[in-house]
């Protein structure tokens, strides 16, 4: 059974919302963020979208999985100004009888970096985002909303600590650009099966192994992915979709390992894009 949604002309005017710091629903609240900025010397700011969600909600990845909708996000700068991609931390997996898909709950940021000129004339910086998304309990609402913040670009800012601390857990839960592993990936008639090895991994402290895409529809979203480990490597088989809507000739999406070390289990992530092969065993 996948999650209901509920779309009903009150509901929508209720989750929708124009604020001039934040946008908020019952469940969520989302508003923008800036890092520290010194005038003198900074031409780069990084900020980010803070979304604060009540306990048991979440909000979704770029691929939502089995329910929900993907979050977008829609910027509004004055055209001197340059935003680079919003940044997309670790996602959580949530699992309901037996359909998975990817978010998170609690706080999420996503980070993302304002470009402005170096012959600064703008005394100030309003930054507007669009957010559409979809939030999630034991059935889904709409969250939607326009936020908007402006910072003042002839004096220093400083965030609150708190804030400070949010950046720096949101930037340490970001995927990594991969040059860390070897990834040999074949593909099967029912499934995909990526040889990974890497001088940097200890694959004995591996503790497990998955692959989400970036692309829905592909392959199967579950909680668990089939893995073995060998001496050297190990080999992570993901399943396609039933009703896959294509066979992809690349692999692209995040390789997400759970580590063990002395202070407990850790997460890192790496970005890939890979060739498949096809083997000529279809088995």
């Amino acid at each position: 059974m996948k999650y209901s949604v509920i779309f009903t002309t009150s509901l929508i005017l209720f989750t929708t919302s124009l604020l001039a710091q934040y946008g908020s629903a019952d469940e969520a609240r989302a508003e923008i963020i800036f890092d520290s900025f010194n005038p003198d010397s900074d031409t780069i700011i990084n900020a980010g979208i803070l979304i604060t969600l009540e306990k048991d909600w979440h909000i979704y990845w770029r691929n939502s999985g089995d329910s929900g909708i993907p979050t977008s996000f829609n910027f509004d700068v004055p055209e001197e100004i340059k935003i680079t991609e919003v940044q997309w931390p670790i996602p959580k997996i949530f699992e309901l009888e037996g359909y998975a898909s990817y978010g998170y709950e609690d706080r999420v940021v996503f980070p993302f970096q304002i470009k402005i000129p170096c012959d600064k004339t703008l005394n100030s910086l309003e930054v507007a985002v669009e957010i559409k998304s979809l939030i999630c309990k034991d059935l889904c609402k709409p969250f939607n909303a326009e936020v908007r913040k402006v910072l003042d670009l002839k004096s220093a800012y400083y965030p609150p600590t708190e804030i400070k601390e949010l950046f720096i857990k949101a930037l340490n839960q970001l995927p990594e650009k991969n040059d860390v592993v070897n990834i040999e990936a074949i593909g099967y008639s029912d499934k995909i099966s990526m040889k990974i090895n890497s001088e940097r991994l200890n694959t004995a402290k591996i503790k497990s192994a998955h692959f989400i895409p970036y692309e829905n529809g592909i392959f199967r979203n579950s909680l668990n992915q089939e893995f073995t480990k060998n001496s050297d490597s190990i080999v992570l088989n993901v399943e396609y979709d039933q009703f896959r809507t294509k066979t992809p000739e690349s692999i692209e999406g995040i390789l997400i390992f759970e580590i063990r070390s002395e202070e407990g289990i850790k997460k890192i992530s790496y970005e890939i894009n890979e060739k498949l092969e096809v083997s000529n065993n279809q088995k």
